[in-house]
């Protein structure tokens, strides 16, 4: 029986090596961005416990800037995307129903069981505090269910208030296929190019924001500032974080033709010495943890994105001491359960305060009980009901009982192995809000 073309495409896409590095970073990024949301919430009264008040400056400048790994989380799942499924050309080795297929399977089940999950507290979801009329309670509960909400500023944080950028997500894959065959055809100097072209783009909402001031608040709004509605558009509409994620779209897919060429052995264990990505991602940890009156705005979407699709590629390439340090299997495997955490993050927090916390400020102990119960629930979604789907997803495109079992596009992030019961279920090779 001839092979089907998922089959073909799975086994072309396995020849690339495995980049171990970006997975390592996404886990990383993912607690950053987790942590980020516990400081949020003690520092607008939400949610309060006394480590996070006696935290030393650095790192309580460190945590509250854990906004800027939404937009390496973007970067990342582009550059991902493209060196899984795109060839050497940039066309989809994948039919786009294929694609769309395979990222509403691994996207929309666990959001969903997230959204029920919140409904026997509707007192503690964020939309209840504006006392909203029916027709919004109709629009926002239909723009939730079907992961639109972040088009829509009024909507954006209604239920599962971390899923704005799932809803992102949908909205990037969706487009997917038809920017990789647009871009198709394009050698190194264009795809360069495009680079920088995206990289500046994605300044543009942000410059047109602090320039024209509609609210008043460009220079003056915070983490914790909701705003108007075009800071609420600003901050949580899928165009203005669109270019970030095509510039690690087009990046991927330079570094993937690089490969193909043979130009770059990203498999070769690099020597361990420090590279310039290392200066580079120290330096970033430098600025967020020790720079003061840096505008939140600008800080938030892109003042430092060049930079951090210059550590992506660095980490690719398995330089310096960093990636040597991030490609351990175990980083590999944890990053499986970083989609996991943006979806239940907000569900395990609430009904952990719900059964253990009754006073105002929680104790320490609390909290970490609190981190270790989110974690646990992201690693056995992960672990226990997701590998096991996409397992049977995949079997079920076997096209004869003497096919082998194939590595997916998305085990990238970790070293190739046979192909066990414990089979890959990894997001987009490595990125980590699929």
């Amino acid at each position: 029986m001839q092979m089907s073309k998922l089959t073909a495409a799975y086994r072309d896409v396995s020849r690339r090596p495995r980049l171990p590095a970006l997975a390592g970073v996404r886990i990383f990024a993912a607690l950053h961005i987790y942590f980020f949301h516990l400081k949020q919430a003690h520092d607008s009264g939400l949610l309060r416990f006394s480590a996070i008040s006696a935290l030393p400056a650095p790192l309580a400048s460190l945590i509250g800037r854990g906004h800027v790994s939404t937009g390496l989380f973007f970067q990342l799942s582009g550059f991902l995307l493209a060196y899984a499924y795109l060839d050497s050309s940039g066309r989809p080795k994948t039919t786009d129903w294929t694609f769309w297929r395979g990222r509403f399977v691994r996207l929309y089940p666990l959001y969903f069981l997230s959204l029920l999950l919140l409904v026997p507290a509707p007192a503690l979801l964020p939309f209840t505090a504006k006392h909203p009329t029916t027709a919004e309670v109709a629009g926002g509960v239909l723009s939730s269910l079907t992961l639109t909400q972040a088009w829509f500023p009024a909507f954006a944080l209604w239920w599962n208030a971390p899923a704005w950028a799932l809803s992102a997500f949908a909205a990037f894959y969706a487009i997917f296929p038809a920017f990789s065959r647009w871009t198709a055809g394009l050698g190194q100097r264009g795809l360069k190019g495009l680079v920088i072209a995206l990289t500046l783009l994605s300044w543009v909402p942000v410059g047109a924001y602090m320039l024209l001031n509609p609210a008043g608040d460009g220079w003056t709004a915070t983490s914790i500032t909701l705003g108007g509605p075009w800071l609420m558009a600003l901050r949580f509409n899928p165009l203005s974080w669109l270019p970030q994620f095509l510039a690690g779209v087009v990046l991927g897919r330079l570094f993937g033709m690089r490969v193909d060429r043979g130009e770059i052995k990203p498999g070769t264990r690099a020597r361990l010495w420090p590279s310039a990505g290392d200066a580079l991602a120290l330096g970033i940890l430098l600025f967020l943890a020790f720079a003061r009156q840096v505008p939140y705005v600008p800080l938030r979407h892109g003042l430092l994105a060049p930079l951090a699709l210059l550590v992506i590629d660095d980490l690719a390439h398995g330089r310096g001491l960093l990636g040597r340090f991030l490609s351990w299997p175990g980083f590999g495997r944890l990053s499986e359960a970083s989609f996991s955490l943006f979806a239940l993050q907000m569900p395990a927090g609430v009904w952990f305060c719900v059964a253990t916390l009754s006073v105002a400020i929680g104790t320490t102990a609390q909290l970490i009980a609190m981190i270790a119960w989110t974690l646990g629930l992201a690693v056995i979604w992960s672990e226990l009901v997701q590998r096991p789907m996409i397992e049977r997803l995949r079997r079920g495109k076997k096209t004869s009982p003497g096919d082998k079992r194939l590595p997916v596009p998305e085990t990238v992030g970790r070293p190739l192995k046979p192909r066990t019961k414990a089979a890959s279920s990894g997001f987009e090779t490595g990125a980590g809000v699929s």
